[in-house]
């Protein structure tokens, strides 16, 4: 997840047990994490996390799953405006 210089064979690892994770809530929205949930938007923030979630864990329940085509809203409005998505 980061540079490997200076690593060599036989160098001390620390095994956590658990899983890489990210922060997430509310606190977290408005900043840019990287994928090990560290801060990378230059702030001087302290992010105030509920929760802390594993990266890979199975995929919600898609329970707004529909057939006809809708407008998936961003809103960024010049997103919305000038290229809308489709869902």
């Amino acid at each position: 997840m980061e540079s490997t210089d200076g690593l060599k064979r036989g160098d001390a690892a620390k095994n956590t047990g658990d899983p890489i994770k990210v922060p997430v809530g509310p606190g977290v929205l408005g900043h840019m994490f990287n994928v090990l949930g560290e801060l990378i938007d230059e702030s001087d923030a302290v992010i105030k996390a509920e929760d802390h979630w594993p990266i890979h864990r199975p995929a919600p329940d898609f329970v707004d799953l529909t057939n006809k085509a809708e407008i998936f809203e961003t809103g960024i409005k010049v997103i919305d405006l000038i290229a809308p998505m489709l869902k």
